[in-house]
């Protein structure tokens, strides 16, 4: 294939979940990472809120090595 509807530079989530989402609404997308490895340069931290996730990715938090779940917020 030599063109694309989109092209995406990055790996990480952010670059897949939109990815993911382009592609299935029926566009060509071409995703571009420097790294070795999907997420290899990817610098991430902090929360990922769970039901966005969950509905792009069904299966991930069974597969993914995730740290820990976040069960219960709030302020002090």
């Amino acid at each position: 294939m030599d063109k694309f509807d989109v092209i995406i530079v990055g790996a990480g989530l952010a670059g897949l979940g939109a990815a993911y989402t382009l592609a299935g609404s029926g566009l060509e997308v071409l995703v571009l990472e420097r790294g070795d490895y999907p997420g290899a340069k990817n610098v991430t931290g902090g929360r990922l809120y769970v039901n966005p996730v969950r509905d792009l990715f069904p299966g991930l938090f069974e597969k993914a090595p995730l740290e820990r779940f976040i069960t219960r917020e709030g302020v002090t």
